[in-house]
């Protein structure tokens, strides 16, 4: 099966790995290279009865920020911006999140639809409006090693601190009887912190299968890909008949020496946006 040299022997610095395939501990690729996503939380504004909270992310095709006021638990105002995008309708979702949230409950936001929403933006969302009693910057940083014969292995720290790694075949966490496409079935089971480090990494291991994705032609409009249509913002109807692929949205954060998030100033950011909202 190993006769030959692969690129899963090439991955761990071309040792023979045909004896006993040790591959609980070697056969799993480390970062980088990979996929890596950062989300800086960003609270401000603090008074007795609210606040707001900014979040931004970015990865490899995406860079958005949102700011969500808030007034005794409901939602005042919401601003977003995206930043970078691989879709020419993706900046439109910043508008139809903010409609659709403003009056809401910060309890309510993750039962929104969220098919209707920017897939992205919308985790940033539900994920600011859960801290918007933070009174700390939190960062995390998610990062998914390229996959070898479809294993590969994830981390996420928060605050440079490391709290999860997975080895992964496919979807399943080795070692568990637990699969991320399954995670509705045991999530419960998971303490709150944990659930939602899971969440956020489980995102970006399903996200950093694009780095294999041959983007279409900039001239194909989202309705092209019928096998998408409907699961997000960008897929809806009537978007969709226009939205093209957008030039030049892919980055490469794990071998470049650059960072994601690098140059956010989340202070300035996030106060021009309550200035926006």
């Amino acid at each position: 099966m190993l006769a030959r040299t692969t690129a899963f022997q090439q991955r761990t610095h071309g040792k023979d790995m045909t004896t006993s395939l040790t591959r609980d501990a070697l056969a799993y690729p480390l970062f980088p290279p990979g996929f890596w996503r950062r989300i800086v939380l960003y609270p401000g504004g603090h008074s007795s009865i609210g606040g707001w909270i900014g979040a931004a992310l970015e990865d490899d095709m995406h860079r958005f920020h949102i700011r969500i006021d808030h007034v005794e638990g409901r939602i005042a105002a919401v601003a977003a911006r995206a930043m970078r995008h691989p879709w020419s309708a993706c900046p439109g979702a910043a508008g139809f999140i903010a409609g659709d949230l403003t009056g809401e409950l910060l309890a309510d936001v993750a039962r929104r639809d969220p098919s209707q929403h920017c897939t992205h933006l919308y985790d940033l969302a539900i994920l600011a409006a859960a801290h918007a009693g933070d009174t700390a910057p939190t960062r995390y940083d998610m990062k998914v090693a390229d996959r070898v014969e479809d294993r590969t292995t994830a981390t996420l720290a928060e605050n440079e601190v490391e709290k999860l790694r997975w080895q992964l075949v496919g979807t399943a966490i080795a070692g568990t009887d637990r699969n991320l496409r399954q995670l509705s079935g045991w999530k419960q089971e998971l303490p709150p912190r944990e659930a939602e480090w899971t969440t956020l990494l489980r995102r970006a291991v399903f996200v950093s299968g694009a780095r294999q994705y041959r983007a279409p032609s900039l001239a194909e409009t989202a309705t092209m890909n019928r096998g998408r249509m409907g699961v997000c913002y960008n897929y809806q109807m009537p978007q969709a008949e226009t939205s093209t692929r957008t030039p030049d949205w892919h980055r490469d954060f794990s071998e470049t020496g650059h960072e994601p998030l690098a140059d956010l100033d989340a202070e300035g950011e996030f106060r021009a946006m309550g200035e926006q909202a």
